[in-house]
């Protein structure tokens, strides 16, 4: 069954940035996110992820991140994850109320999903990389202009079932 999500997703500039990146990625025959086209393609970090979102979690994440947002991430590099094939992600710092909001809603949310491994922000790029592929990609970005940071500008909930998204904040 695919997960529900919570996902922080970025002001438009910010979109743009790694949207950029994406089709670098393409552009060279790489795998990237820019040949997605599902509703739910857009950059985001995911927040939290579930087989369902009751509705007590929504409230709560609705009220804690109404206070955060919007706000700006850092981006201190690139990110590799995966025994093979890989993801490729820009790594993100989040600011610490960010984490506790995640944390919260983590815990709330536990009798609806299985334990979660740590959370890891990121923005990802391409998936299904392989080593190969991940010196490309590495190759690639060094000539995309790379973000420093990006601006969250809300949080959106993904519901597969109906393969919509709808904004929470924002």
């Amino acid at each position: 069954m695919p997960a529900h999500s919570l996902d922080l997703v970025l002001s438009p500039a910010s979109d743009d940035l790694i949207r950029s990146r994406w089709a670098a990625l393409h552009g060279a025959g790489l795998p990237s996110l820019a040949t997605h086209r599902g509703a739910s393609n857009a950059p985001h970090i995911t927040a939290l992820s579930a087989p369902s979102i009751p509705e007590h979690v929504l409230a709560r994440a609705r009220e804690v991140f109404s206070a955060l947002l919007p706000c700006s991430v850092d981006i201190p590099g690139l990110l590799v994850v995966g025994h093979g094939p890989f993801v490729l992600a820009e790594s993100v710092i989040v600011p610490p109320g960010v984490t506790e909001a995640v944390r919260e809603l983590e815990r709330i949310a536990a009798e609806s999903r299985p334990p979660a491994r740590p959370w890891v922000p990121h923005l990802t790029l391409g998936k299904q990389l392989t080593a190969s592929q991940v010196g490309k990609a590495l190759e690639v970005l060094a000539d995309v202009p790379a973000p420093r940071a990006v601006e969250i500008a809300g949080l959106r909930r993904w519901d597969p079932d109906q393969r919509v998204t709808a904004m929470v904040v924002g």
